[in-house]
């Protein structure tokens, strides 16, 4: 059970972590010309420290997926992993200032994940329930 909270954590801290890195990156310059977008960022303002909070956010993600990693086995593991295109999805929709269209293509995807999920998670009947042939 801690290795699915752990997991969770993890996969909480990377979803905000995504839509802190997604604001950081429409205030800031772009990239390509990397002079401006490094003097950008060494320059104290709203677009580096969202940058600076989603890395952050990066890195406590990976110590919660250390922990989780130890208690759980990769497959289900990993399968908590896919809740965060849940979460940025639907946070990306709902969140204010975001204006990401709704589909019914994208819904369709998110029960996919869930399906996925609970297929993985839900207890099947062991081999010693199961007919012998």
């Amino acid at each position: 059970m801690k290795g699915v909270v752990w997991a969770l954590m993890s996969v909480l801290l990377v979803s905000v972590a995504q839509l802190l890195l997604r604001s950081a990156m429409q205030v800031l310059p772009p990239v390509a010309p990397s002079w401006s977008f490094i003097s950008a960022v060494l320059q104290p303002q709203k677009g580096t420290f969202m940058l600076l909070l989603g890395l952050l956010g990066y890195v406590a993600s990976m110590g919660c997926w250390f922990f989780a990693l130890h208690r759980l086995p990769l497959s289900k593991a990993y399968a908590l992993l896919s809740l965060s295109y849940i979460l940025v999805w639907a946070a990306a929709i709902w969140l204010p200032g975001w204006h990401e269209p709704f589909s019914w293509r994208g819904a369709l995807g998110v029960l996919v994940i869930v399906a996925g999920v609970l297929v993985i998670f839900l207890p099947g009947a062991s081999r010693a329930d199961q007919p012998k042939a």
